[in-house]
């Protein structure tokens, strides 16, 4: 049986997904180490999370440190480091007092505007419920700041509140709330967030939702300061505010059975967002077009209904998308400096400015011809149109993708389950203007795959066989040699296999072939001429033994990259790549809750013109759920 579901989510650019004092969700004791080493890049990343309850005081502990080093001509490393540290102290059901400790570091080893800072904080809390719902958690404390070597002290607070599932006249209203401040001196960090849903049921059938949220974070960041700017504020390093604000306002209507197998959902959504970017000291003894500021204004509107149909024959949905997207950018003016300079920044910004407009319908469903053979299909149709106000941007366009697959299965036998599908897509490309014509193009692709499915007692395979064919035709080739219509071909096979051998012991197989070729196309005649030809070979046979809550595998990785070029019809090799040597893997576990995985290959590496090298690989994974 097939299962339509509609997931709508609305949320901000940096959304807030938990609170800091109030937790929201069953807290689950975990700890976590991933270290992986592929070719020359190695990385480690290690989560800890811990709540325990010692009657009457709640403990949490909370770490995630990630490390990454990249071994190169130029070595670089990359460190982030999350720390959490709160005891609750529970006076009485409805009042609670705590303190929470927070540590965050990051540093980079490249040379980037902020490679290095960090933050550490000490706040008092209380949790206060004056209703069995709500939860407020008022905060104070002292945080200290580090950003490209300047330190900034200050009091940060605020407060937290969550609404968790209060009815009130028929309506269930579900809410969060934050709001914090960091004034450290010279500069400060804000965050206001609101999220509000109400949920009302009006018929048995029929619902209604309502969601608003509403999210303002402003960030201040050190960046190095010019020579004049510097000499004129007596300041090594400027600052940058950064305020993001987002409005989101989303209904939800739902209509279940408003006919026999129907169901409608209606969906309509408003948002506005504003990013605002402030610079601290900014001198008119630097006149240029780069002193000033700006803001970017975006307006969007979507309305979306999917309606549904359920027998034991047929299911599908049918669904239709409207929405515009109105992006505005805005200089900020800056008295004293010449106005020559402000219009040249305007008309740069101006520029940007952009209205999207979008329309997609699409079908998604299944039928039942019988108990042995089903139909897939799914059909999309989407309408872009894209302009830019300014006489000076030529990228308006239209767009329009159409997408159709159908895939037919077939229980042969009730070990055997065999497919054919079959998918095509067109998209073309038109852009309005002449100055951006040559790049108008219609690119269609189409592919048929086949394949099957056998689930035996003592042997699983599923393999797969396909041929892909991609063309794409520019309109203007014969006016413009630098773009040239192309097509890309491919044959393909997959195979994963496991044999059973003992009740110990098992032979696995994964493994591909891709032949692919590139090539210069003539649409009219609808002929190619080949330019370039991959072959790609992927080949891992291994043997899994088992003991208990422990396995160990053990066998071979083969990996082939031949490229070639054409002299006339004539494949010649241009380059090969081949990967080979042998792989192990290790696992243990103890009722689900402790797991220690390990992994790691080490391959001979050949490449055509350059010296054999060896390289080694490990994937080392611990998991505890304590």
């Amino acid at each position: 049986m097939l299962c339509l579901f509609l997931s709508v989510n609305i949320f901000a650019q940096e959304q807030v997904d938990s609170l800091d004092f109030i937790h929201t969700a069953p807290q689950q004791n975990i700890l976590s180490s991933v270290f992986d080493k592929q070719l020359n890049i190695y990385s480690l990343n290690t989560i800890l999370q811990f709540h325990k309850s010692f009657d009457p005081l709640l403990l949490d502990v909370s770490e995630n440190y990630s490390s990454t080093f990249i071994k190169s001509t130029q070595n670089s490393t990359r460190d982030e480091h999350f720390f959490s540290a709160s005891g609750n102290y529970l006076l009485l059901p409805e009042l609670s007092f705590g303190i929470l400790a927070n540590n965050n570091i990051y540093s980079d080893s490249r040379q980037i505007d902020i490679n290095q800072a960090s933050s550490s904080s000490v706040t008092a809390f209380s949790q206060i419920m004056p209703q069995q719902r709500i939860t407020i958690a008022p905060f104070a404390g002292y945080t200290s700041n580090s950003q490209v070597g300047e330190v900034n002290n200050g009091p940060v607070y605020g407060g937290e509140g969550f609404i968790n599932g209060l009815s009130f006249s028929g309506t269930e209203i579900t809410s969060l709330l934050k709001f914090k401040n960091e004034d450290i001196s010279p500069r400060k960090n804000t965050l206001r967030y609101i999220d509000f849903s109400a949920v009302n049921v009006l018929e048995k059938n029929v619902s209604d939702s309502i969601t608003y949220q509403y999210y303002e974070d402003r960030k201040d960041f050190y960046f190095e300061a010019d020579s004049i700017t510097s000499a004129q504020f007596n300041v090594v390093n400027n600052i940058q505010s950064r305020i993001e604000t987002d409005n989101i306002f989303q209904n939800i209507l739902n209509y279940n059975r408003f006919l026999e197998g129907f169901n409608e959902i209606l969906v309509g959504t408003v948002s506005w967002k504003t990013i605002d970017r402030d610079t601290r000291y900014r001198s008119i003894l630097l006149p240029s077009s780069s002193i000033f500021d700006t803001k970017v204004n975006e307006m969007k509107l979507e309305l979306e209904t999917t309606t549904e149909y359920h027998t034991q024959i047929f299911n599908g949905a049918l669904k239709l998308n409207y929405s515009e997207r109105d992006e505005n950018h805005i200089t900020k003016n800056f008295p004293g400096i010449n106005q020559v300079f402000y219009l040249e920044r305007q008309d740069i910004e101006s520029r940007k400015n952009n209205i999207a407009k979008r329309i997609a319908l699409s079908l998604i469903g299944f039928i039942n011809l019988s108990d042995d053979d089903k139909i897939f299909f799914s059909l999309l149709q989407n309408k872009l149109r894209y302009d830019t106000p300014s006489p000076e941007n030529f990228d308006d366009r239209d767009e329009l993708l159409s997408i159709a697959r159908i895939k037919y299965i077939r229980t042969i036998t009730p070990f055997f389950d065999a497919f054919i599908n079959l998918e095509g897509t067109l998209n073309h490309i038109v852009y309005i203007y002449s100055e951006s014509s040559s790049n108008n193009n219609i690119n269609r692709i189409i592919k048929l795959e086949s394949g099957g499915d056998y689930h035996g007692k003592n042997f699983f395979s599923t393999n797969s066989f396909s041929v892909m064919a991609n063309y794409t035709v520019y309109d203007f080739e014969d006016i413009n040699p630098t773009y040239r219509s192309f097509s890309f071909r491919q044959f393909s096979a997959n195979d994963s296999s496991r044999i059973i051998l003992t009740d110990n012991l098992s032979f696995i197989h994964n493994g591909y072939i891709k032949l692919s070729e590139q090539g210069d196309l003539k649409w009219a005649s609808f002929s190619t001429h080949p330019t370039r030809f991959l072959e790609e070979i992927f080949s891992e046979p291994k043997f899994a033994a088992y003991l208990g809550q422990l396995s160990f595998t053990f066998g071979a990785r083969f990996f082939s990259l031949s490229t070639f070029d054409y002299n006339g019809t004539q494949k010649v090799l241009n380059s090969s790549y081949v990967s080979v040597g042998p792989l192990t893997e290790f696992s243990y576990s103890i009722y689900n809750n402790l797991s220690f995985i390990l992994t790691g290959w080490f391959a001979y590496v050949s490449v055509t013109n350059l010296a054999n090298s060896e390289q080694a690989n490990l994937n080392m994974q611990l998991n505890w759920k304590f």
